[in-house]
């Protein structure tokens, strides 16, 4: 028996289990009318006794029996192999259950989940949790948190493993089935196609079974597994995701192309309901992910066609599905006044946006369907107010329903995201237009539909890929980000003044999505040299290139100070980057004495300053003294931030593929998992300034005794201990230093504290640090007063 690999999230997802058991039916029915077939034609045989005689009447009826012998085995080899399946699948599908049921729960609270199973909090939970004044119930809220956490990790964990195994136990069993076949037996994956003619005629005759809606349901899941068979892998999907061409052989193409087009847009809906019907989602999802495959222009023919006398591939797109499909995903649609409803008249597109719902990850991005569909949310938005349905009939669902559903289905495709936001092959302009349609939009669940087409580009943002220094991934997600930035940036002052209230007021969940796709390019936005930094593609907006106020960078960080939640998750992020700026300054100074980069302490008062004057910016005073407090809160809070910050950290960089926002240029980033080596991140050399002050008090509003800390850390960590005067044994335990508010305790107070690391700094390689230390205050200062 082979090893049993491990399969990650998605992949257990997309297992089509609905077709493996249809197959191991049909394998079982193929093994019962094979044996009565060989045994019918071995009897004949045998029965020729007595009218072939000699060695011609001999040799034929030993032939015979080496025929139906091997026959046999086919026999044997279909019915265990179809065993093998009835026996494994039950554990598969329970698994598969186990890990969607998981995946929805922990989704919906708010919880992250890697590929590997693994279940982290969210930058939203730790700072909600955080968010309480009172210590002590902050730090269990973390613990009760970070238990569902281990809780959701072990329960996902445990679901892929016992996947795994019942997967690797079908596959050898039906590896071993089929090991005794004769070879003139072993051909393609069962229900694939082999001749192009043969499968486009297949097509064909499949198409207008759908289309004239008398399959039976059988018929359905078995031209659901023949799509499978002809469309794309999983390997294929991951290969477009990174900006790959994928081939499908002139048979696959030829049964894909026929069958789409003969069915049209009535038989295809018709079918994907008739199957989820049955409650056969897998087969429901093929026919979506497969038509997907028919329109994404990363996917070709080996075959060729001639037109206009050339010969070429046929590539996918939206020109190669059927002519009514494109008129509806193609078409203005205007409200028009009507009885009873005033209404959209797009009953055909409200279908076709519940077809390809269906679709999951087996589906690669990039399908012009997906495009169109956002392209059509975009026209939409400003129709869809309250008493818009979408035709005529009520029981057809709103318009308000429909725009909820274009972007849920097209915002799943991160590809047809990035061309939208970034007027890739569609018209001049529309990324203004799509922006400012969906952002102002009065979106009845508070624009969640916004922020889930933009959740991806955070994770991607900092992908490191192995195979491609071009880090195509990564570079997406610059480039989107790059131009959601720049719009924020330019319409800062229509956001914050939309009817209804600011877009926080309106739509506070896009105004999150903003954040949380902007997050990883905060360093950009101070104008960090790009070698510091893990983010590809990213262009900052145009009037920051060359003035240090940053405006555009402030703009941003006020729309997205409109929403609390929103506000303190990004500011949040900003400190951490800030701190880790500081940080890497420290290990400049240690690597280079002469020459270290002062660029980076500069930079990190320019994100404090960031974060000062978008709270500023703020033109709802109440909101804007509650996230001060909050964001105060964190900073004098140091014990909840000893609990919670190695969960901000952490979890992205324990991801494969997955870098921190700043690179490890000098030595490796402090692992804030170390009790002795913990990162003084989130607020630990940040005191949020008091708005009725014209200027900030610099003498300890700036808490130099937090940086003075966050050096002696990193200090402490490089050499594996602090030297120190004996006299100041006070503040370390078994050697090292205790935590920021123990030595706060220890000290009397933040003052007498600053007073005594800077003597040990100061001491430090006989004094090599004493005048950079100085600067180190005034640098960030600089950069924090620069931000007007």
């Amino acid at each position: 028996m082979g090893e049993a690999a491990t399969p990650t999230v998605s992949q257990i997802s997309s297992w089509q289990l609905g077709t493996l058991d249809t197959q191991a039916t049909t394998w079982k029915q193929q093994s019962v009318t094979l044996k009565t077939e060989l045994d019918g034609i071995s009897t004949n045989v045998g029965n020729s006794v007595d009218y072939l005689v000699g060695k011609f009447g001999n040799g034929l009826r030993d032939k015979g029996v080496v025929v139906r012998d091997d026959g046999y085995k086919t026999v044997g080899a279909l019915e265990a192999a179809g065993t093998a399946i009835a026996v494994g699948s039950p554990g598969m599908r329970f698994a598969q259950q186990t890990v969607k049921h998981t995946l929805a729960t922990l989704t919906a609270e708010g919880y992250l989940h890697g590929e590997d199973g693994t279940v982290t909090l969210s930058l939203a939970q730790t700072a909600n949790a955080l968010s309480d004044k009172d210590n002590s119930n902050a730090a269990v809220k973390l613990a009760a948190l970070q238990r569902q956490a281990d809780l959701y990790s072990t329960t996902l964990k445990g679901a892929l493993h016992a996947g795994g195994v019942a997967a690797q136990g079908v596959s050898d069993g039906v590896s071993k089935a089929f090991e005794e076949l004769p070879k003139a037996a072993q051909g393609a994956k069962p229900g694939s196609l082999t001749d192009p003619g043969a499968a486009k005629q297949q097509g064909t005759d499949d198409g207008k079974l759908v289309a004239g809606g008398k399959a039976t349901d059988e018929q359905l899941q078995a031209i659901s597994a023949r799509l499978a068979a002809a469309g794309i892998t999983t390997d294929d999907v991951q290969a477009i995701n990174a900006g790959k061409q994928v081939q499908l052989s002139e048979t696959q193409w030829n049964y894909l192309h026929e069958f789409y087009n003969t069915a049209g847009v009535n038989g295809l809906t018709s079918m994907t309901d008739r199957l989820s019907g049955i409650h056969d989602t897998n087969a429901a999802a093929t026919v979506a992910n497969q038509l997907n495959t028919l329109a994404n222009p990363k996917v070709h023919s080996a075959g060729t066609e001639t037109v206009q006398g050339k010969q070429s591939h046929p590539q996918g797109g939206l020109n190669q599905l059927p002519a009514d499909l494109q008129t509806v995903l193609t078409k203005e649609y205007e409200v028009r006044p009507g009885r009873p409803y005033n209404n959209l008249n797009a009953y055909g597109l409200s279908q076709v946006t519940k077809m390809m719902g269906f679709a999951d990850s087996r589906s690669a991005p990039g399908s012009d369907i997906n495009k169109q569909l956002l392209l059509q949310a975009t026209n939409i938005a400003p129709q869809a107010n309250y008493g818009v349905n979408v035709d005529t009939d009520y029981r057809h669902g709103s318009g308000e329903g429909l725009l909820q559903g274009l972007v849920d289905v097209g915002g799943r495709d991160k590809i047809a995201v990035h061309d939208l936001l970034t007027n890739t092959g569609v018209p001049a302009g529309t990324a203004d237009t799509a922006m400012t349609n969906l952002l102002h939009h009065h979106w009845a669940n508070d624009g969640a539909g916004v922020q889930k087409m933009l959740s991806w580009v955070q994770s991607d943002a900092t992908y490191l890929d192995p195979t491609n220094t071009d880090n195509p991934i990564a570079s997406r997600a610059g480039q989107t980000a790059s131009t959601l930035a720049e719009y924020v940036a330019t319409h800062k002052d229509a956001l914050l003044n939309m009817d209804g209230g600011s877009l926080g007021a309106v739509n506070p969940l896009a105004a999150q999505g903003i954040g949380s796709a902007l997050s990883p390019y905060i360093a950009d936005l101070a104008g960090v040299d790009h070698k510091y930094v893990n983010t590809h593609d990213f262009t900052a907006p145009k009037g920051d290139l060359h003035t240090p106020d940053r405006d555009g960078a402030r703009a941003i960080f006020t729309v997205i100070d409109s929403d609390k939640n929103a506000a303190v998750a990004f500011n949040t992020k900003a400190l951490e980057v800030s701190e880790q700026l500081q940080s890497t300054w420290v290990h400049s100074l240690l690597a280079d004495p002469a020459n270290p980069d002062w660029g980076l302490a500069t930079k990190s008062g320019t994100i404090m300053g960031l974060v000062d004057q978008g709270l500023a910016g703020e033109t709802d005073a109440r909101k804007a003294t509650e996230i001060r407090a909050a964001i105060k809160d964190f900073a004098q809070d140091g014990a909840n931030w000893d609990t919670g910050k190695g969960i901000l950290t952490t979890g992205l960089k324990n991801i494969p593929f997955i870098n921190p926002i700043i690179k490890d240029v000098f030595a490796p980033v402090i692992d804030v998992s170390n009790s002795y080596a913990k990162m003084n991140m989130v607020g630990f050399a940040y005191t949020a300034p008091d708005p009725a002050q014209t200027n900030l008090d610099t003498s300890h509003e700036y808490a130099p005794a937090r940086a003075f800390y966050q050096v002696a850390q990193v200090l402490q960590n490089g050499d594996g201990f602090l030297p120190h005067d004996p006299q100041y044994s006070e503040l370390f335990t078994d050697g090292k230093l205790k935590s920021y508010d123990e030595a706060v305790n220890t000290s009397g107070d933040p003052t007498q504290l600053e007073g005594k690391l800077e003597n040990i700094l100061n001491a430090y390689r006989g004094g090599a640090l004493k005048a950079d230390l100085q600067s180190l205050k005034l640098h960030i200062l600089e950069g924090r007063l620069a931000v007007k």
